[in-house]
């Protein structure tokens, strides 16, 4: 019984472990895209300027696990799309 509790208690703290890597990850890629919405703004871009990167708005390479980050249009707004490991995808507005 009590190796049966441990091995549980294990499980669900690697669970917690894993849950809060990918907050802290998707936090930082957020956080990186409104900085590059705000800076493509003040550099005067408007919705009908060409696709952007990011990492050429900020001067700076993007969070660890980000793969692609590029700020658009969207909506007759800018909005950065920033792509993360595994395929996952936030739009981030201003």
């Amino acid at each position: 019984m009590r190796t049966y509790g441990l091995i549980l208690l294990a499980f669900v703290a690697g669970v917690m472990v894993l849950v809060a890597a990918f907050a802290w990850q998707g936090r930082s890629a957020r956080e990186y895209g409104r900085a590059a919405v705000q800076a493509a703004q003040q550099a005067g871009l408007t919705a009908r300027t060409p696709d952007r990167l990011c990492a050429d708005l900020l001067k700076r390479p993007p969070p660890g696990g980000v793969q692609k980050c590029v700020v658009k249009a969207a909506g007759g707004q800018l909005a950065a799309v920033v792509t993360l490991e595994g395929e996952r995808t936030f739009q981030v507005g201003p």
